[in-house]
């Protein structure tokens, strides 16, 4: 949350307690899947990185 703050230029606030959603963990995809989506999304991940200056290392995720 700490890095949201920062991004949206808001004071550091600490949640006292929130509801957890989407806590399931799920099966990793498959590679081929992953390469596709990766080739798929790459010049939109670029641009944003860019408008947003900073690195989100999404080429090198192992999957």
């Amino acid at each position: 949350m700490k890095r949201v703050f920062d991004f949206l230029n808001l004071p550091n606030y600490k949640i006292p307690h929130y509801q957890k959603f989407n806590v399931e963990s799920y099966p990793p995809i498959k590679k081929l899947l992953h390469q596709k989506l990766r080739d798929f999304f790459r010049a939109e991940i670029h641009n944003y990185e860019s408008d947003l200056q900073m690195k989100f290392n999404w080429e090198t995720r192992d999957r």
